[in-house]
């Protein structure tokens, strides 16, 4: 009998730097302190910033994911990777290793021979692991990108996933996102859509009423938390922000970010030992304890940008005080003389000349984890000598040492220079021992903040809900569907139903209110014949924003509607329209007013929200004139209902959709 696949809970975002990374590296700690065995997984990563794990290279964020899931890392938890080499080009990392034919082929012909990969590689996870916890990329309502996606809904669907939308409230515009992007996907990836998640808010979350609450009515589907802005310490895989020092004390440390600067996530520790900065203007070198120049992409288009705009000087003059300046991996071969490229894997490159150092590219890329020996060393660098450390090497080329020059290391992989270092190895600011010989102390580490994050789950999002959707019995939806040719329209005439004093009048203010803001008008039908009446007046009145645009107008409600300033209005209500008309015009005045607000609302392209009573559900009225009232008025309830987007029936406050 086949063994059962895992479940896989899959993350997507409405956009990217939503905050996918971070949830996912947060439900994999989450699940895996509750026993799970849990393995991250992103079919497709774009970065420069990767990390070497079993079977070669991988996407920085799936390492680290992996890491809070108690998971040994491996490539399979990132089968594809991307690596930005210019505005139009990215080297392709397939299953940990570089493919050089794939790298030449137009992304538009990649899907078929990258999509086995991604499928397999998820099977083989799920066949291992208790759980899955995915994360898209960008966001999956990119239509253009619909017919080569390999890693958003195309994911979902394969393993029929419970997908939870995640969205940067901070940026603004959250509820547009979350709507827009559920709006956009096919019938059936709308149904994997199981929770929305805000991220990154600021302030009180009760304020955020009645969105959540209508953005399920619209779409089933529920908002099972907001997420406060968390101020971490766990790399970052789109690197800090420029300019931004985290820690207020220790020496000042300028990371120069030349285009296609990589792996900038292996100085996550500074920002606890240091003032780290990442830089791009040559002034910022100038009171700098260290300056650092990390791994490149494209080493010659770094050396061209260092030229032009004139951090090459600034560096040289930083070297030239005696200050101590590291350069890692492409940042020391930028710190050599030359760059060779005779196979054109990246093109030639004239360096700093701050090391005697000749490099030459190699096709082939050297991919290990290493650990090595520091030989003497001199000034800052001298806490180093004789120490072992660990790290990674990602790098075409291989470098030559000359004249005043000498290896730091055996085997090619340090040089050093007074106060100017190079290395091959990335991560040295991540062993402890590093931080300890060079600052004096070691950073906090990772697990730390893996358990943060978890308790922030269990304390702001609803994770008992969460856990049962992710291990709940689901069919992979394979058939890719069809997504809406035109985006879709929000309501345009919603009718409110209910008894008297059930709530309904509430409810659509609140529902115009999330529809229109301030720029909503207000067509009131009452007349205030007697004070009981005039106070029910000014009770409603004082329920809705004084901001708004009232219209009083008891019977030509037409012309009301056709007069109203703004492009959300509300009629309040249906009731007393009907009571005036009648006992104005008769049967005949009813009808024709009824059908004209029809028409002028078909006329003006404005939403209308209707609001009026059910009398029809109670005693037989002895009257006749009553009688005739009742009949009218359900006549008009139901021609209304009739044209309406949504009817809702409205019991003790509560809302019931009417299909």
């Amino acid at each position: 009998m086949a063994r059962r696949l895992a479940p896989v809970l899959m993350v997507q975002g409405t956009t990217s730097g939503a905050g996918k990374s971070l949830l996912v590296t947060a439900l994999a700690r989450w699940f895996a302190r509750r026993g799970l065995r849990v393995a991250p997984f992103k079919a497709q990563n774009m970065s420069n910033h990767a990390r070497v794990a079993a079977g070669g290279e991988m996407g920085s964020a799936q390492y680290l994911q992996a890491r809070a899931a108690g998971a040994e890392p491996e490539v399979r938890m990132n089968p594809v990777l991307l690596k930005p080499e210019a505005e139009t080009r990215s080297q392709v990392v397939v299953l940990g290793r570089h493919d050089p034919g794939l790298s030449r082929t137009p992304w538009t012909r990649r899907k078929p021979r990258l999509w086995p990969v991604v499928r397999e590689s998820l099977r083989a996870l799920r066949e291992e692991y208790e759980l899955i916890v995915a994360e898209g990329a960008g966001s999956p309502a990119e239509v253009n990108l619909r017919a080569g996606d390999i890693v958003n809904m195309a994911v979902a669907r394969e393993a029929g996933a419970a997908v939870l939308l995640v969205a940067d409230i901070d940026r603004g515009g959250a509820f547009a996102h979350l709507w827009g992007t559920w709006s956009l996907l096919a019938p059936e990836e709308r149904a994997l859509v199981r929770g929305f998640v805000l991220n990154k808010f600021r302030g009180d979350a009760g304020l955020l009423a009645p969105a959540p609450d209508l953005l399920e009515r619209w779409t089933g589907v529920p908002t099972l938390g907001v997420l406060p802005y968390l101020r971490h310490r766990l790399p970052d895989e789109d690197a800090p922000l420029l300019g931004h020092a985290a820690s207020a004390e220790g020496p000042r440390v300028v990371i120069v970010a030349y285009p296609y600067a990589s792996n900038l996530d292996e100085f996550w520790p500074l920002a606890e030992l240091a003032r780290v900065e990442l830089v791009r203007e040559p002034a910022a070198l100038a009171d700098a304890d260290l300056v650092v120049l990390p791994g490149s992409k494209h080493v010659a288009a770094s050396a061209e940008w260092l030229a032009s705009s004139g951090m090459t000087r600034a560096v040289r003059e930083h070297a030239a005080a005696g200050r101590p300046l590291l350069g890692v991996c492409g940042g020391l071969q930028l710190l050599g003389r030359e760059v060779r490229d005779p196979e054109g894997v990246e093109g030639a490159a004239e360096g700093l000349g701050l090391l005697e150092l000749e490099t030459t590219m190699d096709p082939q890329k050297t991919v290990r984890r290493t650990r090595a020996r520091f030989a003497a060393l001199e000034g800052y660098w001298a806490p180093l000598a004789g120490l072992e450390v660990a790290g990674y090497e990602i790098h075409h080329g291989n470098s030559r040492a000359g004249g005043a020059t000498r290896e730091a290391m055996a085997g090619g992989l340090a040089f050093a220079r007074g106060n100017v270092l190079g290395v091959y190895l990335h991560g040295l600011f991540e062993d402890p021992a590093v931080q300890r010989a060079l600052f004096g102390r070691a950073a906090a580490g990772l697990e730390a903040e893996f358990e943060r994050l978890a308790d922030a789950l269990e304390e702001h999002l609803d994770m008992r809900r969460i856990e049962a959707l992710a291990f709940g019995e689901r069919t992979p939806a394979k058939a890719a569907g069809t997504a809406p040719e035109e985006p879709p329209e929000g309501p345009r005439l919603v009718l409110y139903l209910g008894g008297a004093r059930a709530g309904k009048s509430a409810a659509a203010l609140a529902r115009a209110r999330a529809l229109g803001g301030e720029a909503v008008s207000f067509v009131a039908t009452a007349e205030a014949g007697d004070e009981e009446m005039a106070a029910r007046a000014a009770a409603h009145r004082a329920e809705r924003p004084a901001v708004w645009e009232t219209i009083e107008e008891p019977r030509d409600a037409a012309a009301a509607l056709a007069h109203a300033r703004h492009d959300v209005v509300v009629l309040d209500c249906l009731t007393l329209l009907v009571s005036n008309l009648l006992l104005d015009g008769g049967e005949a005045a009813v009808r024709e007013g009824v059908q004209a607000l029809l028409a002028a609302w078909r006329e003006s392209g404005k939403t209308l929200i209707v609001v009026s009573n059910e009398v029809g559900m109670g005693i037989v009225p002895t009257v006749a004139l009553a009688r005739r009232y009742r009949d009218l008025l359900g006549w008009a309830n139901r021609t209304v209902a009739a044209a309406a987007d949504e009817v809702r029936l409205v019991v003790a406050g509560r809302e019931l959709p009417l299909g």
